[in-house]
């Protein structure tokens, strides 16, 4: 008796060539579904036929790795490298006198528009303050601010160097199709030996654009779960094809 013991890996391939592989799925199915309506007649109503209108096929998985390329396809848009700015997240700093100032030195090099904002612990707000390179210096800030004294530096905007990657999130651009192929073991009961690669060849699916990107307090790996739909070429019904694979 053969059974399929292992998860899919999947390879998504887009218009452009470009190749996006999955070998580290914890989960994945291919779910099909078939529309039909019951022909019933006769006496008590019996069900005397079936008429099928329509089979809808979905991909879906659980990937455990990360894909920023991926993530941004989902988006509708292409990943771009270059230099920019980003808002550094809040951190708790110590006022230490450095060369006769009252200053702290933060972790970026604020940007011009820098938009610092700097509160005391008992929530009053610092302003007057003056920024230099990685250093802050409240000489003239208002309330006064002491040397010894805990500031929570809540957040300030720095340039990120060129090799930065972004995508925007248009609401009005969506993913766009890829070709999916997906490939699992079929394996002998008795031996637990593999016996063929089962290879399932989509031409086009399309990412619902629907998923979820989890993070817990807790330092552990979080699957992302996305789903793909497939869909009819213009001028076919069929919709793929699937391979049966001797392994030598």
């Amino acid at each position: 008796m053969a059974v399929i013991t292992d998860v899919f890996e999947m390879i998504l391939i887009d218009d452009d060539g470009d190749v996006i592989g999955k070998t580290t799925l914890q989960d994945s199915s291919i779910e099909v579904q078939v529309q039909a309506n019951d022909v019933v007649g006769g006496r008590g109503g019996e069900v005397i036929g079936v008429l099928h209108s329509n089979r809808t096929t979905t991909i879906n998985y659980n990937d455990i790795s990360f894909d920023f390329e991926w993530v941004a396809k989902q988006f509708g848009q292409d990943v771009v490298t270059h230099a920019g700015i980003a808002y550094h997240m809040p951190k708790w700093y110590l006022a230490q006198d450095i060369g006769g100032a009252t200053k702290i030195t933060v972790e970026k090099t604020p940007a011009t528009n820098h938009e610092m904002k700097i509160y005391k612990e008992d929530g009053q707000r610092v302003t007057g303050f003056s920024v230099s390179g990685n250093e802050v210096d409240f000489t003239s800030a208002t309330p006064a601010v002491a040397i010894g004294e805990s500031l929570e530096v809540k957040t300030y905007i720095y340039n990120t160097p060129a090799q930065t990657q972004e995508f925007f999130i248009d609401n009005k651009v969506f993913a766009k199709g890829v070709k999916a192929v997906l490939e699992t073991l079929e394996v002998d009961e008795s031996t637990e030996t593999a016996t063929h690669k089962i290879q399932y060849e989509f031409y086009k699916a399309i990412p619902d654009g629907n998923f979820t990107i989890n993070t817990a307090s807790e330092r552990t790996a979080q699957a992302m779960g996305s789903s793909l739909r497939v869909i009819k070429p213009r001028t076919s019904t069929v919709v793929g094809i699937v391979k049966r694979i001797p392994i030598a």
